[in-house]
């Protein structure tokens, strides 16, 4: 089941998801008290870090001494387990029942539903 992420967790995982490269502790921490106004304690800090290890999102890789944080799943990846989510808890894990609900029972525009059938024909 999906886990969903706090405010914080997301701000966590949106600045790894723009990085190229894994970064240490001290490298997260002194980015989010520059960028947020934030005075993180590292144990507050590393129970964030911590949560998402737990919920499958992030890495920790040791070398030598230091550890390093990065995104175990991309961006995209995300999105779409959080999207499929979504559709099992409130849609009964069908589409057609969210297309309903999104359009409250109206027919969809031509445009809408070309660009479906678009997108489930490339699959």
């Amino acid at each position: 089941m999906f886990q969903q992420l706090s405010d914080t967790e997301l701000m966590i995982m949106e600045y790894l998801w723009s990085q190229n490269t894994p970064k240490t502790f001290s490298e997260i921490k002194a980015f989010f008290e520059a960028t947020t106004n934030k005075n993180w304690k590292k144990q507050t800090l590393n129970t964030f870090l911590s949560r998402l290890i737990d919920k499958g999102l992030l890495e920790r890789k040791k070398e030598e001494t230091k550890a390093y944080y990065g995104a175990a799943l991309t961006k995209a990846e995300f999105k779409q387990r959080k999207a499929k989510a979504i559709l099992e808890e409130c849609y009964e894990g069908k589409i057609s029942h969210f297309i309903a609900a999104l359009t409250g029972n109206n027919a969809i525009t031509k445009v809408d539903e070309k660009e479906l059938i678009a997108h489930i024909l490339d699959k």
